[in-house]
């Protein structure tokens, strides 16, 4: 059953795509993400490998919101995991809130295998840079008080607080502090502490292909006023279904918001966005304050293999919109232009497209219409399409052509690459222009 939140998330409803399998600057794979809308980047971290490196190291990707493009990166040694993130613009910087070391270390046979930041800090974005957590003055570190294990902080972008989750007694918990105040090194604590109710990391009992291992696995948090977002994963279990579960099958993401004054549950969902990846997993969830339209959006990510190849990751994330529908409609992304190839050039309108849901259902509308000179003679590439438009599954619609001997139709295919293709034209019948208005094709 829908449920809308205080915010105006419903995380059974329709959501939209913000970048879409962005390669990283290494190949391990995403953790935590965050956004500055004001300087248009976002942020993804990632954790190196502890097979070629010590546990606890990561990597801060910074992304161009519109074309996905990595614009900078930098090292941060010694950090932990990557269990959340805030970012906060300042002019044109921007400063991160991350975990920091000292690290808690697990251990298998022996062998360090992951490490987690006991500590908060907040540090500016410098592409390039190398940190070492150890070399961080103590006085810009934060340690919440009773925490045994690793923490994480994320970032209110409406009430300009950042909320620290650590571990504590055996449970976790969640503090809120005004975020100013906390990068001046005065950390005090905002309202009560929401503490995570037991047994809610039980995998909830839902449909599934395979198996399911009985534990959720954290895969981060966010809050947005009194509602506490939580993203978990449920991998299905290889160990005991070996030859029943093939590798690229990872398991089942979740969301679920909790009440911050009663603690309780409000909803749980499975994430359903962006489900024809190569292997999806869950990592990461922000909230952000949309810079075109002031809408509150709930932000969430998925990890993916990169097609043809063995150990890389890419990133994907989408988003949950506040905004009710405008005559049924929700625009999930308004109009934008296609990017050509050479000897397509627009026609007397440009090529646009957008995102928009309708009765639950989410389509691609492309409008406008493009010249082919001299003329397309076999299958051919005529566009590529912005990130925030690109499906996960191949979709394709018959479009109106130039009518040539009684041919006047052609399919339009476009895919997870975001290419935006056309067939039909052969050399003894060429394709000279395409029109785009009667396009709208079901997304997702």
């Amino acid at each position: 059953m829908a449920y809308t939140d205080a915010n105006g998330v419903d995380l059974s409803g329709v959501s939209g795509r913000l970048i879409q399998t962005v390669d990283l600057v290494k190949n391990p794979a995403p953790q935590a993400i965050a956004t500055d809308t004001v300087n248009g980047h976002v942020f993804v971290l990632q954790v190196e490998s502890s097979a070629t490196s010590p546990a606890g190291n990561l990597y801060l990707n910074r992304i161009d919101r519109e074309t996905g493009t990595v614009t900078g990166w930098m090292q941060l040694k010694g950090f932990g995991h990557g269990l959340s993130m805030g970012a906060e613009p300042a002019g044109t910087d921007t400063y991160l809130w991350t975990e920091v070391g000292p690290l808690h270390v697990n251990y298998e046979d022996g062998v360090a295998k992951s490490a987690f930041g006991k500590a908060v800090t907040r540090f500016k974005f410098e592409p390039g840079k190398v940190l070492d957590g150890a070399a961080v003055p103590a006085a810009q570190k934060f340690t919440p008080p009773g925490s045994t294990s690793g923490t994480g902080p994320s970032l209110d972008p409406v009430n300009d607080q950042v909320c620290v989750m650590y571990h504590k007694d055996g449970k976790r918990h969640f503090t809120r502090y005004d975020s100013t105040a906390a990068a001046a090194g005065s950390w005090v604590p905002v309202g009560t502490t929401f503490v995570m109710p037991a047994g809610e990391d039980a995998t909830p009992d839902v449909p599934s292909r395979y198996p399911l291992q009985a534990k959720l696995v954290s895969q981060g948090f966010t809050v947005l006023g009194d509602v506490v977002y939580s993203y978990q994963w449920a991998p299905y279990d290889k160990e005991n279904n070996p030859t029943t579960v093939p590798s690229e099958f990872p398991g089942i993401a979740f969301l679920t918001s909790y009440s911050w004054t009663t603690g309780a549950r409000l909803d749980r969902q499975v994430v359903t966005n962006a489900d024809g990846l190569t292997r999806r997993e869950p990592e990461g969830v922000a909230t952000e304050v949309d810079p075109a339209t002031g809408e509150t959006r709930l932000l969430f990510g998925f990890s993916n293999t990169v097609p043809g190849e063995e150990g890389e990751r890419d990133v994907t994330i989408g988003w949950y919109p506040t905004k009710p529908a405008v005559d049924g409609v929700k625009v999930l992304a308004d109009w934008e232009d296609l990017t050509l190839e050479p000897g397509v050039t627009p026609g007397s309108q440009p090529p646009r497209g957008r995102l928009i849901a309708l009765a639950g259902t989410t389509y691609l509308q492309l409008r406008g219409n493009v010249a082919c000179s001299p003329g397309l003679t076999a299958d051919s590439r005529i566009a590529t399409l912005p990130h925030r438009l690109r499906a996960t599954h191949l979709t394709r619609q018959n479009v109106a052509r130039n009518n040539n001997t009684g041919r006047c139709v052609c399919r339009i295919e476009t895919d997870v690459t975001g290419a935006l293709r056309v067939y039909g034209a052969t050399s003894d019948n060429a394709i000279t222009w395409i029109d785009f208005d009667a396009v709208t094709v079901a997304w997702r």
